[in-house]
């Protein structure tokens, strides 16, 4: 492996063994996120009834998202804590 194929490698930092709370936290706020746009899309369907079923359509994808989020916050979530989502 030269130097530039030593840089495809690198691998994240802490984790579940360092009590590092970082990915746990990362994956809790992108869940609220994916929550705050499927909300915001709903909100979108209501006011444009025209494009309401693509709107909608991305919503449910933003919750399915949000909700796998969730279960790898809670997978990974250091052990003596949970998570914050």
């Amino acid at each position: 492996m030269d130097g530039e194929d030593h840089a495809l490698g690198v691998r994240a930092c802490g984790g579940r063994h360092d009590g590092d709370e970082y990915p746990c936290q990362a994956m809790a706020s992108s869940a609220r996120a994916h929550e705050r746009a499927a909300e915001l899309l709903e909100q979108m369907a209501a006011a444009h009834p025209e494009e309401a079923d693509l709107h909608l359509q991305a919503a449910a994808r933003h919750r399915r998202w949000a909700a796998n989020d969730r279960e790898l916050a809670q997978k990974y979530a250091p052990r003596d804590g949970g998570f914050d989502g």
